[in-house]
């Protein structure tokens, strides 16, 4: 992700609707599939500026894995001794594994995502979890896709095959689906703009929104979880995805 994105995401992650409703959405499944009679060891993967890192040291004891230095040092700054860090680019290698991975909208960022599910696999303890939040459908690829440099947008089934063989689904699920209108809108907006202006600077449009939409939109969210409680959200902008490690099978 770009350098000025990076700046962008540390001035908003704490009060934008989206990293809020992301959050209670990861929460839900976490709350709902994964077992918790158990403290977790966890890695926040491409952990940022620590968004999910709070919510995360309920469950147990996190590792953030990172590549920007100004990420990893800010979350140092706030979390000190109690949350490591290290710097890590996929798909390098690390001496120590894990019984939970959260991966918050990187997996479209890393070139090779079926060699990042090997990485999962590798770096995974026995009946270890794996829990990844992507955008969903191509036809909704702007740019704001191309300014934080995304390589793919995946469907419900393509994000699932990815872990066929070695893993066991838990939950895939769509969410962000009462937003899927307002997402189209900006959809048409993108590309009427680069029809009349092609030479427009390229935007994210992460910036933080008036404070009514801001609050309208995080509680819009935060409701699905209600929804994933009790099943699955039928569409939306974004894919929820929880695997499990299965255990090798024995030949006799």
């Amino acid at each position: 992700m770009r350098i000025n994105e990076y700046d962008l995401v540390k001035q908003v992650q704490n009060s934008h609707w989206w990293w809020l409703g992301r959050e209670k959405i990861i929460e839900t499944v976490i709350e709902k599939h994964v077992d918790l009679s158990k403290k977790l060891n966890i890695a926040d993967v491409g952990c940022g500026f620590g968004a999910n890192i709070s919510m995360l040291r309920k469950y147990g004891d996190v590792t953030g894995l990172e590549l920007n230095d100004e990420a990893i040092q800010s979350v140092k700054k706030r979390w000190g001794d109690s949350v490591q860090t290290v710097n890590w680019k996929s798909p390098n290698p690390l001496s120590m594994k894990f019984n939970f991975m959260l991966l918050a909208d990187v997996l479209e960022h890393i070139p090779d995502d079926k060699g990042a599910v090997e990485w999962f696999y590798e770096h995974l303890t026995d009946n270890g979890y794996v829990l990844i939040t992507v955008p969903a459908h191509k036809f909704f690829w702007t740019q704001m896709d191309e300014v934080l440099d995304h390589h793919r947008r995946y469907t419900k089934k393509s994000l699932s095959n990815l872990f066929d063989g070695r893993f066991e689904i838990v939950y895939c699920g769509y969410y962000n689906m009462f937003l899927f209108p307002i997402k189209a809108c900006f959809l048409m907006f993108d590309r009427l703009k680069r029809l009349i202006v092609p030479t427009a600077q390229k935007r994210s449009y992460n910036d933080l929104p008036p404070s009514l939409i801001n609050s309208t939109f995080k509680h819009i969210l935060m409701s699905e979880a209600s929804i994933i409680k009790r099943g699955q959200v039928p569409f939306g902008v974004s894919l929820i995805c929880l695997a499990r490690k299965a255990l090798p099978t024995l030949t006799p």
